[in-house]
């Protein structure tokens, strides 16, 4: 479902979806190798215990190390209350490492005909970010005045060529759009906080124009 039906969600991401489920298989065949050690029938009588504890803390490890993949809370869970899958033992986990990179080749394939996966492959931020040149810290600490804004609220095109300016070395959010400079990535949900501005100002200006209007 996240894979091939929500590809932008961090979620979705090559780096959870292969490590969220190896150390979710790991985890939990280890777990239940714990409990295998209790006499058969006393195993039997708490498979629903191990399974709890699998998926616990296949999560709580996901958190930490910021690889949190929902699907991998059931690779956790199948090691401990799956009959097949406990007799894997540990040839379970190659099968779901196999596994994961078959999905991920599929979704290589069929969500880059018309869209664009991975979002990231490791990280959504870079692993060396690039140091902005003395320019660019100059140019980013401009603040679009009012004026910029009523400028361009008439329809001055002098304002427009100001913002664009200004929006190559500085995030720029106002009722038209959202320019994000070149050298900036952003991760999906810090683009989802400047669209949400976006169309928050953008009804602002509605409602200002439709009061206008009405009187």
């Amino acid at each position: 479902m996240l894979l091939y039906g929500a590809i932008e969600a961090p979620f979705a991401q090559p780096r959870a979806i292969f490590f969220g489920h190896l150390l979710s298989s790991v985890i939990g065949v280890g777990i239940t190798k714990l409990f295998e050690m209790l006499p058969p029938a006393s195993f039997q009588n708490y498979y629903w215990l191990a399974g709890s504890l699998s998926c616990a803390v296949a999560t709580t490890v996901m958190s930490i190390t910021k690889t949190i993949h929902p699907p991998a809370g059931g690779t956790a869970l199948l090691a401990a209350t799956s009959i097949e899958i406990r007799a894997m033992g540990w040839y379970y986990i190659p099968v779901v490492i196999l596994s994961s990179v078959l999905m991920m080749a599929v979704g290589l394939l069929t969500n880059n005909i018309q869209r664009r996966y991975p979002m990231f492959w490791f990280t959504s931020l870079p692993l060396k970010p690039e140091a902005p040149k003395p320019e660019q810290v100059d140019q980013a600490a401009k603040v679009v005045s009012l004026d910029h804004m009523r400028r361009r609220s008439t329809g001055d095109t002098q304002a427009d060529a100001d913002l664009l300016e200004i929006g190559e070395e500085a995030i720029v959010v106002n009722q038209h759009d959202v320019v994000i400079p070149s050298f900036l990535d952003l991760t999906y949900d810090q683009r989802a906080v400047l669209d949400e501005l976006h169309e928050k100002i953008k009804g602002f200006y509605s409602k200002g124009e439709k009061d206008t209007n009405s009187d």
